[in-house]
């Protein structure tokens, strides 16, 4: 019997944590990998301030069979700026599944974070084989509790355009709106749970949690009362792919049928098995949940500037409770639902927090 030894990743593991990333995982009715070339630790700092990633070795060929990332990000937690942990890139090799990998992957990240420790993860609603283990309670695994529903919209074709009242201008970010995006943002804290503590004046100058971005990425939506949203367009393809690796055998059949239609329906696409979707990513689509007409706006512009860059089509994430997903009536879509959980290896270390606030969840870095 195999044993395995968990440790810290390390740059020479680069080649092993992306071939465990290249397994697809079940999303209606395709196979999709979610892949990080070249490099998975340029991503992960996407991902999180301070990097932590686990990877498991055979003990007999030292080939990495398991990988995990647990590192930080600065999010808000009832208004007030907290240092959290978020694992995901969870991956076991096939002929892994089913021994005590996960097991002993587990222990090594009870030892990082002890019994008083928590964390946040998301799994697919499609991805059954995952959410049956780590829900089930298994002896030796966390608790996983669930918190929120979540829903990432690919917006492929608009509708109609949303009727916005006299007076709200949408406009590209300068850097002299640094200071007055980072209040903004900050003071979406009273309304959000778990949003990132965002510092526009570390993407202007380039920071690796904002790879890819550029201040001249984000539209701002004002009026003369002042800044009422915010959101960046973000490409990134040069650390970050979904790739479809297969299809359900009757949309296999059926895909060149369906893109004729996509074509003239303005829907999306479908590449080849072995493609990889085109879009841009929407970062930090701001507004308060209340304001609708400048959520509508917003969304407006950016499929706009999307489409002026050739972009084929806009990817978001918003939490079942966020109002502001009325405003996907206006456009074409495909979703992916999943769930966010709290995760802790005791009851009492789960949080307790304040219902009232709608759960956010980042798109780009989730």
């Amino acid at each position: 019997m195999s044993r395995f030894a968990v440790r810290a990743a390390a740059p020479a593991d680069n080649d092993g944590l992306l071939r465990l990333l290249a397994v697809p995982q079940p999303a209606s009715g395709a196979l999709l990998a979610f892949e990080r070339a070249p490099d998975y630790f340029r991503s992960a700092a996407v991902m999180h301030e301070e990097l932590d990633v686990l990877v498991a070795e055979r003990e007999d060929d030292g080939r990495i069979v398991g990988m995990g990332s647990m590192g930080w990000r600065e999010l808000w937690l009832d208004g007030v700026r907290q240092r959290v942990r978020y694992a995901a890139d969870l991956r076991v090799a096939a002929d892994c599944q089913g021994t005590r990998l996960v097991l002993y992957m587990n222990r090594g990240v009870r030892e990082r974070i002890g019994d008083s420790g928590w964390y946040q993860s998301v799994i697919l609603e499609d991805n059954a084989r995952s959410r049956q283990t780590l829900e089930g309670g298994r002896a030796g695994l966390p608790i996983y509790r669930p918190d929120a529903g979540i829903e990432t919209w690919t917006l492929t074709g608009r509708r109609r355009r949303a009727r916005l009242p006299q007076g709200l201008v949408c406009r590209v970010a300068t850097p002299a709106d640094v200071p007055a995006m980072n209040a903004f943002a900050a003071a979406q804290a009273a309304h959000y749970q778990f949003l990132p503590a965002y510092d526009f004046a570390a993407l202007a100058a380039g920071h690796d949690y904002y790879r890819g971005l550029r201040l001249e990425d984000f539209l701002l939506v004002g009026d003369d009362q002042g800044l009422r949203g915010l959101v960046g367009l973000w490409n990134q393809k040069d650390f970050k792919q979904t790739r479809i690796v297969g299809y359900h055998p009757l949309l296999a059949v059926l895909r060149p049928l369906y893109n004729l239609w996509a074509q003239l329906a303005g829907a999306l696409v479908l590449p080849p098995a072995g493609g990889t979707l085109d879009y841009l990513v929407l970062h930090s689509p701001l507004t308060r949940p209340d304001d609708q007409a400048a959520f509508d706006a917003l969304l407006d512009a950016a499929w706009e500037a999307a489409r002026a860059r050739g972009a084929a089509a806009l990817v978001l994430t918003l939490s079942d409770p966020d109002p502001r997903r009325a405003a996907m009536a206006r456009f074409r879509f495909r979703s992916l639902r999943g769930r966010h959980y709290l995760v802790a290896f005791s009851d009492a270390a789960h949080p307790q927090l304040d219902a009232g606030r709608i759960p956010y969840f980042e798109c780009g870095r989730l």
